[in-house]
């Protein structure tokens, strides 16, 4: 009797060691793989397919949209249907595998586990003639093995943080956006399907990418990013997380708006508390006690890729004059900024800004100038792709005042800055 209790102890110890942790960690936890991207947008992935009916015409529909997408392929419809796979990446959208045969890796032996990984990779790779790295398991369900296998090939495991059950016939279009809608924030990655659900359901699917297309820019202001990762650690990962939350409670507790689902810009109404204001023509625009409002730059849309200080600071400039019309036009038929005569901000990044029609004026030294000195370097140390070792000659070292008057900001709605004109 005591041995057999034994057994049966290391039993189940065995299968929850091979089965539940692997899937605690990397599925429910997301330690050791990707929940969500770090890019300022959402990102669409379709899972099951490809299909020859349905596959077709979501790729339409995302043409349509001019939204590229992250397809998760079965490699056994890949290796009947290989036009699709390759009129999928001809026109854009990204590849990642899906399994050979979609087996639930809980029920699957550590020999055919390796057999279905290894040979999923296999034939995506002789189609389309190029390395597959992004992996993402059916079911989003891992073992031991899945686990060993994918850092031993050096693979991504990507998950998603939104899901609108599209694979169940029962769910319309609306319930279908909804449920996503409800649970979409930058760097979500949004799971739906182009096979594999119940009959009917891929109908449904369609539909509510059209829902989806147009709600998630205009209501969440947000645009749709193809799928992205930085090479960061999980301390960094974890770093902007906090400092993400921290800047969502910021804006929602100030109620800090945003343009629309590309500017780099965000409006803060709020009391003047600076020194007088006036206009070239010596009128005084604003006073203590006046309201103004606050331009804030959206961090996440500034993000940089790669080290090129250079490449990121002239991006960032273009980002700006493209952004700059919109935020006028904002402006203009937002009745909220109706009585606000200057637009401001307290700043280190205040090189460059009078290119744009701003003044630049000095501010005493106080603790919250230094507070703010302060936040704006622990934000170039989240951003920027340097870190802490980029070089400060862009970034000034004592917060100034910039600010633009409302008559000069409106002048940009009817200038031809996307045209590359009135460079800085």
């Amino acid at each position: 009797m005591f041995w057999g209790t034994m057994l049966l102890g290391f039993i189940l110890i065995g299968a929850a060691i091979y089965t539940i942790v692997p899937d605690l960690f990397l599925h429910r936890w997301g330690i050791g793989s990707w929940r969500r991207q770090f890019s300022p947008g959402v990102a669409l992935t379709f899972d099951d397919g490809p299909d020859p009916l349905i596959t077709p015409r979501l790729l339409q529909a995302l043409k349509r949209h001019k939204i590229s997408a992250t397809f998760f392929v079965i490699a056994e419809k890949a290796a009947q249907y290989p036009e699709l796979i390759q009129q999928m990446a001809g026109e854009g959208h990204q590849i990642g595998v899906h399994s050979f045969s979609h087996r639930y890796a809980w029920f699957t032996s550590p020999r055919k586990t390796v057999q279905e990984w290894t040979e999923s990779v296999r034939v995506l790779e002789q189609i389309l003639g190029q390395k597959i790295t992004w992996m993402r398991p059916p079911w989003g369900t891992f073992n031991l093995v899945t686990w060993l296998w994918l850092k031993r090939h050096h693979m991504r495991a990507v998950l998603w943080n939104a899901e609108g059950h599209d694979w169940e016939v029962r769910r319309s279009p609306e319930d279908i956006s909804a449920r996503i809608m409800k649970r979409v924030n930058e760097g979500s990655i949004v799971v739906m399907h182009d096979s594999g659900g119940e009959s009917g359901a891929p109908e449904n699917t369609l539909a509510a990418l059209d829902l989806l297309a147009e709600r998630i820019p205009r209501d969440l202001k947000l645009p749709f990013v193809p799928l992205d990762f930085p090479d960061w650690s999980l301390g960094q990962r974890l770093t902007f997380r906090i400092w993400e939350k921290w800047e969502h409670y910021y804006a929602k507790t100030h109620h800090v708006d945003r343009v629309d689902d590309t500017n780099i810009f965000r409006l803060e109404k709020t009391v003047y508390d600076g020194p007088k204001l006036y206009s070239e023509d010596g009128r005084l625009l604003a006073r203590k006690g006046d309201p103004a409002a606050e331009i804030h730059m959206d961090n996440i849309r500034l993000q940089a890729k790669g080290r090129d200080v250079q490449k990121t600071a002239l991006k960032a400039l273009r980002q700006a004059r493209i952004s700059m019309p919109d935020l006028a036009r904002y402006i203009a038929h937002n009745p909220r900024y109706s009585d606000v005569k200057v637009f401001v901000g307290e700043t280190l990044l205040y090189r460059g800004v009078k290119g744009f029609g701003f003044t630049v004026q000095d501010l005493p030294e106080t603790w919250k100038s230094r507070g703010i000195a302060l936040l704006q370097m622990m934000i170039m140390r989240i951003y920027h792709p340097a870190g802490k070792d980029r070089q400060n000659e862009r970034l000034g070292n004592k917060t100034k005042l910039v600010w633009i008057s409302r008559e000069k900001l409106l002048s940009y709605a009817a200038s031809d800055l996307k045209s590359g004109k009135n460079s800085s």
